[in-house]
């Protein structure tokens, strides 16, 4: 298990680059204090890619970079022996939940959770690395807003290879029909962390609320954790590769882009 982190060097570990929790990556130049949205953002410092682990922890890239799930996978590796195992796998979200569990209670409540929305992946809330529309509104949400991320490409995301293992249910609004002929390739809209992860989740802390009595329980946490392994343990081996792992909506926009 990671050791627990305080959470004072969060702008320093988002200014250095990967997971402001855990593994970082070559220092990057000095950039402002605080690099979250403007010209202080993290596309002012060179990272132009997100990526946001399956407990919700933010890790970043930049361009000609391996896509930064790469270094997710590396510091959930606990035993690096090339593979991500259950244990492991739920060690990664608790070792997150204590970083995060600031008075130490066994609970996020809002203010944590509040904390998460607006310092450690700011990006949920405003605009990000994939372009961006209106902002949202999330039921139950303590007031966030939620954008939506705009991604070429058509309908629903789907579960094959080099897709999504999201549930529809969990994506943003779907934009209109393509009319008959159409020739340009419809936009997708995801909410929030949507375009950034594997679950198609607007905000992976809240997403493990299922009481719904608007604080996380770390049984909470780790039972999401159990969920969210089953779904992408494709191979039923209990264990998880780098390549089996699918590419999130943001990655395949890059991608393309770069085509």
């Amino acid at each position: 298990m990671r050791p627990r982190i305080r959470l004072i060097p969060l702008a320093l570990g988002l200014a250095l680059g990967a997971s402001p929790f855990g593994h970082a990556q070559a220092p990057a130049p000095p950039i402002p204090a605080l690099p979250f949205g403007g010209s202080d953002g993290p596309a002012a410092a060179g990272f132009t890619q997100l990526f946001i682990s399956p407990c919700g922890e933010p890790y970043r890239g930049r361009p000609g970079e391996p896509y930064p799930s790469a270094l997710w996978f590396k510091q959930a590796d606990l035993n690096h022996d090339g593979v991500i195992d259950k244990k492991e796998f739920r060690a990664d979200h608790e070792g997150f939940f204590d970083a995060l569990d600031a008075n130490e209670n066994g609970y996020l409540d809002g203010p944590e959770i509040a904390f998460y929305e607006s310092r450690v992946v700011p990006d949920i809330l405003g605009p990000g690395a994939v372009g961006l529309a209106a902002p949202r509104s999330l039921p139950g949400h303590q007031g966030a807003q939620l954008y939506l991320a705009q991604l070429s490409g058509p309908g629903p995301l789907q579960q094959p290879e080099g897709g999504h293992p999201g549930e529809p249910d969990t994506l943003g609004p779907k934009g209109p029909p393509p009319s008959l002929g159409a020739t340009r390739p419809q936009r997708r809209q995801l909410v929030g962390a949507a375009a950034y992860g594997f679950f198609g989740e607007a905000e992976p802390l809240t997403a493990t609320d299922t009481n719904l009595d608007g604080r996380i329980s770390k049984a909470e946490f780790l039972a999401a954790a159990d969920r969210r392994f089953a779904i992408l343990d494709k191979r039923h081996d209990g264990k998880l590769t780098l390549d089996e792992l699918p590419k999130t909506p943001s990655q395949i926009e890059l991608e393309r882009r770069r085509k």
